[in-house]
């Protein structure tokens, strides 16, 4: 999406990915509140569908994210290309990029990715797979997901995703963590290792837990 989406809004995609934002929390962000030398954006107000600016979704939606290189380095070109002494993401009119803009913008990368795979099945001699239907809010999903099998934890995926409590979060992604069976089982490998019979995998070192050695 981010190769398909025209230049003036190309980084929005990767600071979506990078960041898990939400649209409304995206379109509503100044030049200010990218810390470049931090590595972090602040949230802080939302700009609504009525092209509005309000508040954030919940008070635990105002936050801090920190954000990885390679968002600050897709931003840090955005900007050089496009200057604004105030609005993040504008439209190439130079008014703040609004949610009718993004919308059409978006469909339209939607259809020249499909296009693309057409095209790429056509010259492969092969039938050409139907792209799954990509919505913007999937960026989120994919941010937390990345984050969870990183090894995130809960508490921290919540803070970052701006939900109101542990138990939202819970409720969209437990199912991508580990299962505690599975996770016990992880566990208690790694630290009994060294007393593998043979049977198994090849004997891995033993290895030292809260100070103790089985």
């Amino acid at each position: 999406m981010a190769r398909v989406m025209p230049p003036y809004i190309r980084a929005a995609v990767v600071t979506l990915a990078g960041s898990g934002l939400r649209i409304g929390e995206l379109l509503g962000l100044k030049v200010s509140d990218a810390d470049f030398k931090a590595g972090a954006i602040r949230v802080g107000r939302q700009r609504l569908q009525s092209g509005k600016i309000g508040p954030p979704k919940t008070a635990k939606s105002r936050r801090t994210v920190p954000v990885g290189e390679v968002v600050t380095d897709a931003l840090l070109a955005h900007l050089a290309a496009r200057p604004s002494r105030e609005w993040l993401f504008t439209m190439e009119e130079g008014e703040p990029l609004n949610y009718r803009r993004w919308k059409t913008e978006w469909n339209e990368a939607r259809k020249a990715l499909q296009a693309a795979e057409n095209g790429a099945a056509e010259r492969e001699s092969r039938k050409a797979v139907e792209l799954p239907h990509m919505v913007t809010h999937d960026l989120r999903h994919f941010f937390a997901s990345a984050l969870i099998a990183g090894g995130a934890s809960v508490k921290q995926v919540q803070l970052v995703l701006g939900h109101a409590s542990a138990v939202i979060t819970l409720r969209i992604y437990a199912h991508l963590w580990p299962g505690e069976e599975d996770r016990t089982r992880a566990v208690m490998d790694a630290v009994l290792g060294g007393l593998r019979t043979g049977c198994g995998p090849k004997d891995q070192a033993v290895k030292e837990t809260a100070g103790q050695r089985a």
